[in-house]
């Protein structure tokens, strides 16, 4: 359903509209708000602070401008989730002499240590060189573990349409992850 139907069904019918709103937007908010939270937070916190995004988005709904839905969800979410992140993560302490507490590493692994990093830099790098559209898809299917139907419903494509875009973009990303190997 897109933005012009959301709105007449929220003028029409409220609650219907705005569960409709919520239903279309919610993988989408998640996704958001987990690539934040996911270090720090709980899916419970994640799954509060995707509340607290579409509270925030029912009580302005008429002040959002036509078309620019979609832009102002995510920016809600990126604000609370990192509102969120900073007050999960300000809460957090360890003691060293807790087990699960992550152990030093070998002064010999940290070469290797800062090439894997700096590889998943420039994989990432690539991803968002995509534009927006491809990389929401190629997150949400490989980091995400979402299907085609979800990114389908998330992103407004029918799921062969997401299928589509996610394999062209995977040659893209390929394309590009080769091209710099050989700089």
């Amino acid at each position: 359903m897109n933005e012009q139907e959301l709105r007449a069904r929220i003028a029409s019918e409220p609650q219907e509209g705005y569960r409709q709103l919520f239903d279309t937007y919610t993988s989408y908010v998640y996704a958001i708000v987990w690539g934040q939270l996911s270090g720090v937070g709980s899916r419970e916190d994640a799954e509060e602070v995707v509340s607290d995004v579409f509270v925030e988005v029912f009580r302005r709904m008429h002040d959002i401008r036509e078309g620019g839905l979609k832009s102002y969800i995510a920016a809600v979410a990126r604000n609370k989730a990192a509102t969120a992140f900073h007050r999960l993560s300000g809460s957090r302490t360890e003691s060293l002499d807790d087990p699960s507490c992550a152990e030093l590493p070998d002064p010999a692994d940290i070469p290797a240590e800062q090439e894997k990093a700096d590889e998943v830099h420039r994989l990432m790098r690539s991803i968002r060189a995509l534009g927006e559209l491809d990389s929401t898809i190629v997150l949400a299917r490989y980091y995400y573990g979402l299907s085609s139907g979800e990114i389908g419903r998330m992103t407004g494509l029918s799921p062969s349409a997401a299928r589509m875009r996610l394999r062209r973009a995977l040659l893209k990303l390929k394309r590009e992850l080769t091209k710099e190997e050989f700089l």
